[in-house]
């Protein structure tokens, strides 16, 4: 009996994941389930990370300790202690500690976590917000962690430290579905260009021979368009012959950078400082 041609096949029912689908294993036509086939797929592919700076390698900030705020970029900590050098998280406080990432679409769905972990003391549990609702996992062990949770308002995703714990972690992966695929480590350079939407800093030299009281400007270039307007910040380092000077947010389209120097007397005049420019998810 002739069989149908491709126009004429039946579509496909939906599937369940315990579906019976035929699959070939390279020695032969085999029979398996919907989420066997899953899980063999998802150990041969990988799935986006939806975390930025997933193994904590990039640090702009450049301390190597960090007890409040954000810390290596991306990675918000409280009432707990981060070495950045060794990745490892301790809470020597009397309440639990948190290291968080804001997530800045909020997605919705369910969602899978993978986090790798070369030691553990004490209790660490996995931590992420639904809306505005913090919710708590499962406790994690040495070893590769993984686990899978649903929201409608994805927030921020983190760990929870406990009073006397203490983690020293490797990467931590989110990924949307219900199966762990493997964790590669970004190209850091692609990474970095990630982060400095949120973060970014800039070592500024400027230098022009000035006549008195006169405005020199310079516009400063950015890494990459920031999320949103910056709260700007600067450090001095050196200055020769400059009067005043200031460093201005521009809103004009995607926003820029400005350096206003003023001349003290009519010389060579040197400016030399640091900016930051910070558009992180408070």
């Amino acid at each position: 009996m002739a069989g149908k041609q491709v126009t004429e096949l039946d579509a496909l029912p939906s599937f369940t994941d315990t579906s019976l689908l035929p699959v070939h294993n390279g020695a032969g036509l085999k029979k398996g389930s919907l989420s066997q086939l899953a899980n063999y797929l998802g150990k041969k592919f990988s799935n986006p990370n939806l975390l930025i700076n997933p193994d904590f390698k990039i640090n702009q900030r450049k301390a190597s300790s960090y007890t409040s705020g954000y810390t290596v970029d991306r990675w918000k900590i409280s009432n707990a202690t981060l070495n950045a050098t060794t990745k490892t998280l301790s809470n020597p406080n009397s309440t639990d500690g948190n290291f968080l990432q804001s997530l800045e679409n909020k997605p919705t769905g369910t969602f899978t976590v993978t986090l790798n972990v070369a030691s553990v003391t004490g209790t660490v549990k996995f931590l992420w917000q639904d809306g505005s609702t913090p919710k708590t996992g499962v406790a994690i062990s040495k070893g590769v962690n993984t686990y899978t949770f649903t929201a409608s308002s994805l927030t921020w995703v983190g760990i929870q430290i406990a009073s006397g714990a203490s983690i020293q972690v490797s990467y931590m992966k989110l990924e949307q579905g219900t199966v762990a695929t493997s964790f590669i480590a970004p190209n850091m350079a692609e990474e970095l260009v990630k982060c400095c939407r949120f973060y970014q800093i800039h070592q500024v030299m400027y230098t022009t021979y000035g006549v008195a009281d006169q405005h020199y400007y310079h516009k400063l270039p950015l890494v990459t368009v920031l999320r949103a307007n910056p709260t700007v910040s600067v450090t001095d380092q050196y200055n020769y012959n400059v009067k005043t000077k200031k460093i201005e947010w521009r809103k004009d389209g995607t926003g820029w950078l400005n350096l206003d120097v003023v001349a003290q007397s009519d010389a060579q005049t040197v400016c030399q400082l640091i900016c930051s420019c910070d558009a992180e998810i408070y």
